[in-house]
């Protein structure tokens, strides 16, 4: 096979002996790919991927159970389905690229068999498009290779790559993949070559990843694995990699034997075990937990005094006042409105020659200000991190978040794990004065003095894929800007024409859905979905009812999604389910496929 030019191959497989039960697996194939790094830039005024091959997951079929057995370990295998068409065939990527669907040998054990029949796709991934981004950091490529191998037919499970990305982001440092999909034939031959006998691989289903990450253990890599993605993701532990699949359910094991397994199975537990299985009591909060993973449930009838809409709508005001960007900082007019800025905002008082100059304004720029006052008239209260520093305030919110601190509003999220909707906050890196700061979610809270800008959603386009948001400060003035969206309604992290990237949303989780009149475009309405959604939803979700065995609990269901009375086949559910899904966080699709159905057995189940 021709590899693109532009990858750094490298290549080595030794001829060690198959691992035995006692011993960690020791052969290594070897692979290394070097992506450009593109330069960023995003302005206020005032990287890297390598790919190392070495047997993450050769499992000896001698290991014991209570070191590793698939079925002992909780594998649960959804039921499969069929729809004309593939259900999930037209599902983008978190860069919002969506690759071509194929066939080939499907039966059971052929060559591309799903041993799991999740109903992921074949992909068209020859060397035309192993180059393209599935998200910010991960390149078809290296989603598709596996021993030094890259193939031209391959399943990539969207939801392993998100995981990935969020790992990636939280830790701030590159991830190397060792293996991604494996067809059920290279499974076969790459364990019958060692003497083992083949297992059903989640790689085969193309929904795992052998990882690691340099100075990193295999341990530290699944626990980080484990705060980035979720609790229900499967970890398997090697001494210096990990392997990660996005399953649906928990599961974990070792590569390891005896003492030194038991340890890593004792150390794993108990790092999930504190991962939100007791949130804190709200205190009495006024604030009504809900909105995305790990709150209470969403109303679907949106409140237009809710926090988020008023936040909304004070930036609105503010940006009508400086006539969208038309007035500027130092004309004498504004001045009064700026020492309010900083008065009420963050409690500072500042002299009117001092807002009418030049000089003096180059060295404080006031975005952070403005954010810190919009909150304070919206009624954020103590809630809020008030700062002259927008990393102040995003700090907080991510302890919020990785904390569950369901008693606090604001919490912060990689941009690549939430949907903003109006009255968030997107965040963005920006031109310190010497280029792009670096600025990540990984990074944002480790006391660094990274320049930042954060600006408030007004507005929602999912068909003209596209946001509004009011920012201070924005070229000395308050006024709009449009922010590209991808199909699913994330930002795109990197936005055309400029170097700096958005590296965080800022959730107000305040339970209510977005206000639809604050929305915009063609699909502003309380439906969410467009027809095309819409019909898709409803054939999906006839489907996935029988097929997932959700529809046996189709009262709670409705009562969750405050659709009472309404089936799957019904144009109402459709609407409700996506309503109730973007409060989760999750892609407003309007079907209960795998990733619904686990958020909403969490809360029917409690």
């Amino acid at each position: 096979m021709t590899r693109p030019q532009t990858w750094d191959w490298t290549e080595s497989l030794s001829a060690d002996p198959p691992p035995s039960a006692q011993q960690t697996p020791n052969w290594v194939a070897q692979d290394v790919f070097r992506p450009a790094e593109q330069g960023t830039g995003d302005g206020e005024s005032g990287p890297e991927m390598t790919l190392a091959e070495f047997a993450a997951e050769a499992r000896d079929s001698t290991f014991t159970s209570e070191v590793y057995d698939e079925a002992e370990s909780g594998e649960v295998e959804l039921a499969e389905w069929e729809l004309a068409g593939n259900p999930v065939q037209d599902e983008a990527f978190p860069s919002g690229l969506t690759l071509i669907p194929t066939t080939g040998a499907t039966a059971k054990e052929a060559e591309h068999w799903d041993p799991y029949a999740t109903g992921l796709p074949l992909y068209v991934t020859g060397p035309t498009v192993r180059s393209q981004k599935l998200s910010p950091n991960f390149t078809v490529g290296e989603l598709i290779s596996s021993g030094g191998t890259a193939v031209d037919i391959a399943r990539i499970s969207p939801a392993l790559v998100r995981c990935l990305q969020a790992l990636r982001d939280r830790l701030g440092k590159p991830v190397t993949i060792s293996s991604g999909y494996r067809s059920w034939a290279r499974n076969v031959a790459v364990y019958r070559a060692r003497g083992a006998t083949p297992t059903l691989s989640r790689h085969c289903s193309g929904q795992a990843a052998d990882i690691s990450v340099a100075g990193m253990s295999g341990l530290d890599l699944a626990k980080a694995a484990l705060d980035a993605c979720g609790r229900d993701i499967a970890v398997g532990i090697g001494a210096t990699y990990a392997h990660i699949d996005v399953r649906g359910s928990w599961a974990r094991w070792s590569y390891a034997s005896g003492d030194a397994a038991k340890g890593d199975l004792a150390a794993i537990d108990a790092h999930r075990s504190g991962l939100g299985t007791t949130p804190p009591s709200t205190g009495g909060s006024a604030y009504v937990p809900g909105g995305v993973p790990g709150g209470g449930l969403t109303s679907a009838v949106p409140r237009a005094d809710s926090l988020r809409a008023r936040i909304a709508q004070f930036a609105e005001q503010e940006r009508k006042r400086w006539s969208d960007g038309a007035r500027v900082e130092t004309e004498s007019a504004m001045t009064a409105t700026l020492q309010d800025y900083y008065r009420t905002g963050v409690g500072i008082t500042v002299t009117a020659s001092d807002l009418q100059s030049s000089s003096w304004q180059g060295g404080h720029p006031w975005s952070a200000v403005f954010i810190s006052w919009v909150m304070r008239q919206a009624g954020a209260g103590s809630a809020f991190a008030y700062s002259t520093a927008h990393r102040e305030y995003v700090s907080a919110a991510k302890r919020n978040a990785e904390t569950g601190n369901t008693a606090n509003p604001f919490w912060a999220y990689p941009t690549e794990k939430i949907v903003p909707e109006v009255g968030d906050l997107v965040c963005a890196d920006r031109d310190g004065g010497g280029g792009c700061g670096g600025a990540t979610y990984a990074t944002i809270d480790n006391g660094t003095a990274w320049s930042t800008h954060c600006d408030v959603v007004t507005a929602v386009d999912r068909t003209g894929r596209r946001l509004t948001a009011v920012g201070g400060n924005v070229s000395q003035s308050v006024k709009a800007k449009t922010i590209a969206i991808d199909a699913q309604g994330f930002v795109v992290p990197q936005q055309s024409g400029q170097t700096c990237r958005y590296f965080a949303i800022l959730k107000v989780r305040d339970g209510t859905p977005s206000p639809p009149q604050q929305e915009s475009g063609p699909a502003a309405s309380v439906t969410v979905l467009d027809p095309d959604a819409t019909a898709r939803a409803v054939r999906l979700n006839t489907s996935y009812a029988t097929a997932m065995r959700w529809g046996e609990h189709l009262d709670a269901i409705t009562r969750l999604i405050a659709s009472p009375g309404s089936t799957p086949a019904d144009v109402t559910f459709a609407h409700a389910v996506a309503r109730w899904q973007r409060g989760r966080g999750l892609t407003p699709d309007g079907a209960i496929g795998p990733d619904s159905w686990i958020e909403m057995v969490k809360v029917i189940n409690r």
